[in-house]
């Protein structure tokens, strides 16, 4: 249901002469308050403005408007600032911490921006509209300061008031969730105390950096973030996934009120035997993986055995059905094989050999010329040719193909390698194209279950596009305390929350289009300012007269389904 701000005329006295202004009522922070639209000055003033011709603008501003239309319009669906201000302290003036998260988190959808820029971003922007802020409230302090205010209690009731409302009032579907980790790179200098920001395992293989890790359960209906964790970089993604279920069986009474059945899906990286069992309590049904090489009894089972499916989104696809007693529980187990899995790994294969092989030809190289006599520098021992040629034969399949040896021979040492054609063969039989797939779904089929497993896309999705530069970028983060770290993940979280709307909104209304080019399009429609001279040289002010540009076909359907004309400037 959408509630339309209707405009009105009335006039004010002001030292005893009468002028005239458009406004419309809004509530804020709970309030009916009266917003001036337009001053129109006094009657007069109005006359001559009317009757006088438009003559050429002198100028033009022009502001963005589509893609923050869309975006406020979910934004107060989801009421989603009265969402926040519900957990966290009332501020004594000025603008609320739910309409600073907000604003941060429409920025962050549209325009990634660090608090230094926001007041100049937003000048820019329609927001000044629907989200009346003084320059004076839109300094980096005040951001800082309604930061301060969000703990993290807070951010968990909000989150989980949050996934209520995208369940109930949108109607996300929750059969099905998703559920994994990533980690992005800080700037934090290393003198500077942060529990989150660690040295670990950088996704962007900057092992230079810190980073932070953010663990993000997800709908695989269009990405939506239904709960979030930020969490030390250096953690396993077993341990978070270990520390996170409790707040998981929360999460569940809340999504799953209506429901019998939702299945989680995660990766190999979560499993414990101790992570299983604590989903125990909540209900949840579970799709994952296994380390195929800790199974080697199901990586042996022929191709022979494996069975062929009609489903076209399983084409290439054959799989092997069974039962096992893994992490202390009977499991129904589901070994797939896939050709264009096996193609992928076999290019990745001959992509490392071929890059190992030249390394391990100038190994060969240096080596030789280490030992001619005047050779210049320390020269290579057997213990450090050694170290050399296990770094450069390491790796999950090189090591068992790329075989390597050493020996000494007339005092001098040797190195000679080649590939394992053999090897090749047997991994290519027995191990490649393959993976071990385990549920307690055990009346799903097997095309059920290797489908579910391959939905955890979405939230590889979901990671991708907060590490888009230009729509829901994480980057810039200029905050180095642990408690506003948390709060930049409670807005960047928000902003993909919106973005996955406004894909879904935009795919139920028949436009089969990615999540970039619904972002692109609405960004294309902008708002035109044109300003003209003044009615008169004592009337000093400028008129301003608002157009928009001219839409394409996609984005005019776009500017329907999200009724941009109830936004439009009067």
């Amino acid at each position: 249901m959408y509630l339309l701000n209707v405009a009105s005329l009335t006039a004010k006295v002001v030292h005893g002469r009468r002028y005239w202004q458009i406004i419309t009522s809004q509530r804020i922070n709970g309030k009916p308050r009266q917003i001036v639209l337009a001053h129109l000055g006094t009657a007069d003033t109005l006359l001559a403005r009317l009757q006088q011709k438009p003559g050429e603008p002198i100028k033009a501003r022009i502001q963005q408007f589509g893609l923050l239309a869309a975006a406020w319009s979910l934004a107060q669906r989801l009421q989603l600032v009265s969402l926040i201000d519900r957990h966290v302290p009332k501020r004594r003036q000025g603008a609320s911490v739910g309409q600073y998260l907000v604003l941060a988190a429409l920025n962050r959808l549209t325009s990634p921006r660090s608090k230094t820029q926001m007041a100049h971003w937003y000048q820019q922007t329609a927001l000044r509209r629907w989200l009346p802020l003084s320059r004076k409230q839109l300094r980096s302090q005040r951001f800082w300061d309604a930061m301060e205010a969000v703990d993290e209690r807070a951010i968990g009731k909000i989150e989980a008031d949050l996934s209520r409302q995208l369940v109930e009032g949108f109607g996300i579907d929750v059969r099905c969730l998703c559920f994994d980790c990533t980690n992005f790179d800080t700037f934090i200098d290393s003198r500077t105390t942060s529990e989150l920001a660690q040295r670990g395992h950088a996704k962007s293989k900057r092992a230079d950096l810190r980073v932070v890790g953010l663990a993000l359960l997800v709908s695989t209906d269009f990405n939506i973030p239904l709960f979030s964790r930020i969490y030390p970089g250096n953690q396993p993604d077993s341990v978070t996934f270990g520390s996170v279920t409790e707040e998981l069986i929360e999460r569940y009474r809340v999504l799953a009120k209506n429901l019998e059945h939702v299945t989680l899906v995660f990766d190999k990286g979560n499993n414990s035997e101790e992570n299983l069992e604590g989903l125990v309590p909540s209900r949840y049904h579970v799709v994952g993986s296994l380390v195929p090489a800790q199974h080697r009894d199901l990586l042996d089972v022929s191709l022979d055995r494996f069975q062929t499916f009609e489903d076209s989104r399983l084409e290439g696809v054959t799989a092997f059905r069974t039962s096992k007693k893994v992490f202390g529980r009977d499991w129904t187990i589901i070994v797939t094989h896939s050709q264009e899995l096996l193609d992928g790994q076999l290019r990745g294969i001959t992509q490392v050999l071929r890059k190992r092989r030249r390394a391990l030809a100038e190994l060969q190289w240096k080596l030789k010329r280490s030992q001619e006599p005047g050779a210049k520098g320390k020269g290579y021992t057997l213990k450090s040719l050694k170290a050399h040629a296990q770094n450069l034969s390491s790796g999950q399949y090189i090591q068992k193909i790329l075989r390597v040896e050493i020996r000494r021979q007339r005092g001098k040492l040797q190195l000679n390698y080649h590939t394992d054609g053999h090897a090749l063969e047997k991994l290519t039989a027995t191990s490649l194209g393959r993976r071990i797939l385990f549920t307690d779904n055990h009346e799903w089929t097997t095309e059920e279950i290797i489908l579910a497993y391959r939905s955890q896309h979405h939230v590889e999705a979901a990671f991708r596009t907060m590490k888009n530069p230009y729509f829901v970028g994480w980057e810039p983060m200029y905050h180095w305390t642990d408690q506003k770290i948390r709060v930049h993940a409670l807005y960047c979280v928000m902003a993909l929350t919106l973005a996955g709307l406004l894909h879904r909104e935009a795919r139920r209304a028949g436009l089969d289009l990615s999540l970039e080019a619904v972002c692109e399009e609405l960004s294309s429609i902008c708002e035109v300012i044109n300003l003209y001279a003044p009615i008169s040289e004592k009337a000093g002010r400028l008129r301003a007269a608002t157009t928009y540009t001219e839409p394409t076909p996609t984005s005019n359907r776009l500017a329907e389904i999200f009724r941009m004309n109830d936004l439009k400037a009067r």
